[in-house]
């Protein structure tokens, strides 16, 4: 009875852990999507409502759901708090805070930080500009995120649940 249980359990965490990795697939275009929304959010407060860069990120932080949501949130924050810092080095530290939560490739992690460092430092129109190149990389990067999400994602799924039970055959 107890190698039953002890197989039942080794089965259901190998399909657990497949299941998680399979989910951070189908996250990431997720994220990106959302990352895609904040800034045409932040373009409409830039160029429309004139809205001060803080307040705009707070705005769009409470918009959005977490965890962009509260990355958005913390940058805002990390602008007001009267440190002198840039709107680049808010957003960097903002995105290694946020490392845990967010599931980004390094292509998605480029092209914010990239961004990230042209925040704050230019003109109403050269700010749009760079909003719109963020938004056309990122569109693309979703592209892939899409493709890898149809490959992996049933795979992980199944091979969690196949390695679970090769180890349980093994083992008895």
């Amino acid at each position: 009875m107890l190698k039953l249980l002890g197989g039942v359990l080794v089965l259901l965490v190998a399909t657990g852990v497949g299941f998680h990795i399979a989910s951070r697939y189908a996250d990431r275009p997720k994220q990106i999507r959302l990352f895609v929304s904040a800034l045409q959010m932040l373009e409409t407060e830039i160029q429309y409502g004139a809205t001060p860069l803080p307040i705009a990120c707070q705005r769009i932080g409470n918009r959005l759901p977490a965890p962009i949501g509260t990355f958005f949130t913390l940058l805002g924050e990390k602008l007001r708090d009267g440190r002198g810092v840039t709107g680049g080095q808010a957003f960097g530290e903002a995105m290694d805070e946020h490392k845990s939560l967010l599931v980004l490739g390094a292509p998605d992690r480029d092209v914010l930080l990239n961004f990230g460092h042209t925040l704050g430092v230019s003109d109403r129109a050269d700010q749009i500009k760079h909003i719109h190149l963020a938004i056309a990389h990122l569109t693309a990067e979703e592209s892939n995120a899409r493709g890898e999400q149809a490959r992996n994602e049933k795979m992980w799924r199944y091979l969690g649940a196949l390695l679970g039970l090769t180890v349980v055959i093994l083992l008895y």
